[in-house]
């Protein structure tokens, strides 16, 4: 069953990231906690831009076009939300975890 639940996830990915790059919107990389436990009502999605520049120039309400497009791609691709309903998003730069997480996404995720 994991198995399918991260197969939504990676496809939302890809979907995502390729809207991503038709739109022009500098989206370089997607990180994700997640634990598919029972104890656990969720995922965090963590949505980063290459630099601290790019990550400023997304406002709020980019900010919220990106979450309702990715979360429509998690109900497109059969994310279990009835099970993990609570998809939390955080954005970041890779710049801020080169400088600041020794370049480690572990790291700045944990």
């Amino acid at each position: 069953m994991k198995d399918n639940y991260n197969k939504s996830i990676k496809k939302t990915d890809q979907e995502f990231i390729n809207s991503c790059k038709k739109n022009g919107v500098l989206i370089f990389r997607i990180e994700h906690v997640i634990t598919w436990e029972e104890w656990d009502d969720g995922m965090g999605v963590y949505l980063f831009t290459k630099t601290n520049d790019e990550l400023k120039e997304l406002n709020k309400k980019d900010i919220e076009n990106l979450k309702t497009e990715y979360l429509s791609g998690l109900k497109r691709n059969d994310y279990p939300f009835d099970k993990f309903p609570n998809v939390v998003f955080d954005f970041d730069s890779d710049q801020n975890v080169q400088e600041n997480f020794e370049g480690s996404y572990f790291y700045r995720l944990r």
